[in-house]
């Protein structure tokens, strides 16, 4: 890493401790001379293994030759239908960090050793399979956090539950990287860490309101690397923070799928405040209501920034109705510049994209995310396309939110940074709730001092 830009790294692949020697990117191996050992090995340890491997999210291994061979027709199938390794990225709108996909010539040496037969090869020469190391990618974080165990019943298919995690930090800190380890991998489907205040309870953010006191920080999802800030640069943590987990689950339901998921996060702290603040950017459509049997629902958010901005990633989130997702820059000037499209939203992946440069925008730009839904029986992954649709943590329910990890270039400006962000008609009825939740808080302080004093 470079410290010199400051963005974000992420990335889809773990670490292997091999290093492996892939076939020349431009070049497919002729069928008459590809095979496992020599050829496909190397392709499926560099580019699948993090995912297909014993214990992880995927259903099959692919370390081994013997695990492979019966996967071959799938594996040319999936590869040269660009479903895997899984990126929605239109290559037309930047480059991104986490890019995953194959070259063309990877797919055609994976489509020629399929035609072949699959041949193993001389299996005493091919590279070892990668070995992950079962800690902490990032090393040995500061502070570990571990949640309460949850057990994840047979009978659970679709489950939200917030759990709330010790903290035994009582002042303040900022964080420099995050690295999470679902503990029954296989019925996550994703975690989200949020900071609150001090005083703040599950009740209170399972309200309707309950959401408005909370810091995003990270989360983790099926294959999305720890995630670190470049040097100089993190995410205030206040004194006394409360810490809570939001923790999806989502598994085929049936005897024998259940287990018990303790889900950790190491958290990795700058030894002193960095220079440069990050926050980040909710664009959200709480209102959304998606009529039955629409095909084509269109929802949006925007921000416009005061100050030059410097954006680091982007995150699209939407449910099993989602379909589209676009981040848009609207220059001062006129312009309009895509930032990301995501064309083909797959629930199921829950993916962050960060660009290989950051993206610096000027003051008055307008960052517009636009969103759209099928709830039509097109819509192969709709669960009912005759109910309306509205916003609510089911996966049944939808939800429209672009996260963007971002800050200011001026550090002056860098206090009370923009957060969440929802359409206008929600704002001022935001801002009463706010000052009402400020006001019961120092009430109950004044209560509380008095009784003490007394």
């Amino acid at each position: 890493m470079k410290s010199r830009l400051p963005f974000l790294v992420t990335g889809l692949a773990l670490v292997a401790t091999t290093v492996l020697a892939a076939p020349p990117a431009n070049n497919a191996v002729d069928p008459a001379t590809v095979t496992w050992a020599d050829h496909i090995a190397p392709i499926l340890h560099e580019n699948c293994a993090s995912c297909h491997r014993p214990g992880q999210t995927a259903p099959m291994s692919l370390l081994t030759y013997d695990e492979t061979r019966p996967w071959a027709k799938s594996i040319r199938r999936f590869t040269s239908e660009r479903t895997m390794p899984p990126w929605f990225a239109n290559p037309e709108h930047g480059e991104f960090v986490e890019d995953p996909s194959l070259s063309d010539a990877e797919i055609e040496t994976l489509n020629n050793w399929v035609a072949a037969g699959a041949p193993a090869g001389d299996l005493s020469q091919a590279p070892e399979p990668p070995t992950f190391d079962s800690d902490w990618k990032l090393g040995e974080p500061d502070v570990i956090y571990t949640a309460p165990a949850f057990h994840v019943s047979d009978d659970i298919e679709d489950h939200y539950e917030w759990l709330q995690v010790d903290n035994p930090v009582d002042e303040e800190r900022w964080i420099r990287a995050i690295e999470i380890h679902p503990g029954f991998v296989e019925a996550v489907h994703h975690q989200l860490t949020y900071l609150a205040p001090p005083d703040a309870t599950i009740a209170g953010v399972r309200s309707t309101t309950g959401t408005l006191d909370l810091t995003f920080v990270g989360g983790w999802g099926p294959g999305v690397a720890p995630l670190q800030f470049a040097e100089g640069h993190g995410m205030r943590m206040p004194p006394n923070s409360t810490l809570f987990f939001q923790m999806h689950y989502h598994k085929t339901p049936g005897p024998g799928t259940g287990g018990t998921d303790q889900t950790t996060m190491g958290l990795y702290f700058h030894d002193e405040k960095p220079e440069n603040v990050v926050e980040t950017l909710w664009l959200v459509d709480p209102t959304l209501n998606i009529p039955a049997g629409e095909s084509d629902y269109h929802s949006w958010s925007s921000y416009t920034t005061e100050h030059e901005a410097v954006l680091f990633d982007f995150t699209p989130h939407m449910h099993l109705r989602g379909k589209s997702m676009t981040f848009t820059a609207e220059y001062p000037d006129g312009r309009k510049e895509v930032l990301l499209d995501v064309p083909n939203y797959d629930f199921n992946w829950q993916l962050t994209y960060t660009p290989t440069a950051p993206r610096v925008i000027p003051a008055g730009t307008t960052i517009r995310v636009d969103a759209k839904f099928d709830n039509s029986t097109d819509n192969l992954a709709n669960p009912d396309p005759t109910s309306n649709v509205t916003w609510g943590e089911a996966t049944t329910d939808e939800m429209m939110v672009g996260f963007i990890h971002y800050t200011f270039s001026d550090t002056t400006k860098q206090t009370n940074m923009p957060t969440f962000i929802v359409p206008e008609q929600l704002r001022e009825q935001m801002q009463r709730v706010r000052e009402f939740r400020r006001q019961q808080r120092e009430a109950a302080k004044a209560a509380a001092a008095e009784t003490s004093g007394g």
